[in-house]
């Protein structure tokens, strides 16, 4: 009889703080789901993070919610119902909402002296800078030979899939010309002379995708499209003549890198027509 007291004044001294424990786990469930979210948008926004900091977040993330899904068949219907809210927002990236939080942890955050215990970021005024998620920007381009041109489209400098551009670029102010000719100076009319003036035009039209691969906030684009280089000899008569063997038209094919540091994008790369002509690009854009 005696032995049966015992046992019934120790479960019920042990399942309450059974109940509490698993509160407890939960607030600090919630609280590094929410960090984890903190510095993820941190990063997108190409803020440099210590090295393994998100990495430690994560892990201490993970072997918490390994120990609460062990738990589940001894939680309450309450705590279980605010598990699998937690855990849904994890696995959809979102915040936890102040609903799932414990009345004792929505202020206290993550406990100090701990891996994860990080500074959060002081609030900042609403469109202040680009948060997470897709933003379109517009870029003013110059190529050498001297060219200008325009970008436009979205970035995303998160993840693997980092966006997508036009772009367009050129200088068509080529002269009128009646004569073709080569270099050797062989044309259908005869031979041409020349007077060392010489002229070019050039123009390509890209489409062009981005991935950031590398370490934020840097990325790199690449893409095709169509273009033609076009380069004019004057003669000692005063006309002007086309040099078809130093002309290109044809497929184009760009390669480079991207900085996009909030509202700052930059780009440099490279350009060429048909593998025969090859032009620098750079680029300085606002992305909103």
């Amino acid at each position: 009889m005696k032995r049966c007291l015992v046992l019934i004044l120790l479960l019920a001294t042990v399942l309450p703080l059974r109940g509490q424990d698993y509160d407890a786990a939960l607030d600090r469930f919630a609280s590094i789901t929410n960090e984890c979210q903190r510095l993820k948008a941190r990063i997108e926004e190409g803020e440099n993070l210590q090295e393994g900091t998100l990495d430690r977040v994560v892990a201490e993330l993970r072997l918490l919610q390994k120990e609460l899904q062990g738990g589940t068949k001894t939680m309450s219907s309450a705590q279980k119902e605010r598990y699998r809210l937690i855990l849904k927002c994890y696995r959809e990236g979102k915040m936890v909402p102040a609903s799932a939080l414990h009345a004792d942890s929505i202020q206290a955050g993550i406990s100090a002296g701990q891996p994860s215990a990080l500074p959060h970021p002081a609030p900042r005024p609403e469109g202040h800078r680009p948060g997470p998620g897709s933003h379109g920007f517009v870029m003013a381009t110059a190529s050498w030979p001297l060219e200008g041109g325009l970008a436009a489209g979205f970035l995303r400098p998160a993840g693997k899939w980092g966006g997508a551009f036009l772009r367009a670029s050129g200088n068509v102010c080529y002269p009128s010309h009646s004569l073709t000719a080569t270099s050797d100076g062989a044309s259908g009319a005869g031979f041409i002379w020349t007077n060392g003036n010489s002229r070019s035009s050039r123009f390509v039209a890209m489409v062009d995708a981005a991935w950031f691969l590398l370490p934020a906030p840097v990325g790199l684009y690449t893409g095709g499209g169509y273009g033609f280089s076009r380069t004019y000899w004057q003669t000692t008569d005063g006309s002007w003549a086309r040099i078809t063997d130093k002309s290109v038209s044809g497929p184009a094919v760009d390669l480079g890198i991207l900085y996009v540091r909030r509202h700052l994008v930059l780009s440099a790369g490279a350009t060429t027509i048909a593998f025969r002509s090859i032009s620098g690009t750079v680029g300085i854009g606002y992305q909103f």
